[in-house]
């Protein structure tokens, strides 16, 4: 089984939904609206629907992907009227969505193994002509300063994440402890770490011909110690 099958949990994402400002999901959305895409958004995996939501309140129309029940239940209480999809990514190719822009935000690309995100990819570029992917574990951000150990508390969850770079698998592996009163959830995060270049060519091999690599919401190029990578790739 795969390790974010059983991950993303009522700890886990509860934590996350704190850790995470308003101001940030806005100038995220900011970001994707300034592309001028039509208005159907396919968003995968979407988790608990920040981005999906927010984009349906400027007018669009967004069909949301996850594969966690707890984030879908939030997400449908949340916005009853939006197009929730309970499933993993890996299925996307089969469930027929057409879109106008494909996002895979919120750091959620590199969970699969190599084959299986390239394949990930090319269902995105099969079902949007414009995808826009967050990747925080690009080489170029993640290795010249990968953090020990971070220790946060968000949405009255405690959280510790101790980070471990496999040099041979070319893998981040993140170990991570939850903690609300006296409950604990163990669980090691997994994701491939690749070069903005190697995400390119994965890119451009999925189906896209163009790819424009800025560095955070403000447009600024990507490079050496950015603080995430957020790739613009269109057919």
């Amino acid at each position: 089984m795969k390790w974010y099958t059983s991950f993303f949990t009522d700890l886990a994402n509860t934590f996350w939904r704190g850790a995470v400002q308003p101001a940030q999901t806005s100038a995220e959305i900011d970001f994707v609206v300034g592309l001028g895409t039509g208005h159907r958004v396919l968003d995968a995996p979407c988790g608990s629907g920040r981005h999906s939501i927010e984009l349906a309140r400027r007018g669009y129309s967004v069909t949301g992907l996850d594969i966690s029940p707890e984030a879908i239940a939030f997400a449908r209480a949340a916005a009853p009227s939006l197009d929730w999809r309970l499933g993993d990514v890996t299925t996307l190719g089969s469930l027929g969505v057409e879109a106008d822009l494909a996002l895979c935000m919120g750091n959620s690309f590199g969970y699969l193994d190599h084959e299986e995100s390239q394949r990930f990819l090319s269902d995105l570029a099969a079902a949007a002509p414009v995808l826009v992917l967050d990747y925080g574990c690009a080489a170029e951000s993640l290795l010249p300063s990968l953090p020990g150990e971070i220790r946060m508390s968000a949405g009255s969850v405690d959280m510790v994440a101790a980070n471990r770079f496999d040099v041979a698998s070319g893998r981040l592996l993140i170990d991570f402890t939850f903690t609300c009163g006296s409950r604990v959830q163990r669980s090691t995060c997994v994701q491939h770490v690749y070069t903005a270049g190697e995400l390119s060519r994965m890119l451009v091999e999925a189906g896209f011909a163009s790819v424009s690599l800025f560095g955070d919401t403000d447009r600024s190029p990507f490079g050496v110690g950015s603080h995430r990578l957020l790739a613009v790739a269109r057919r």
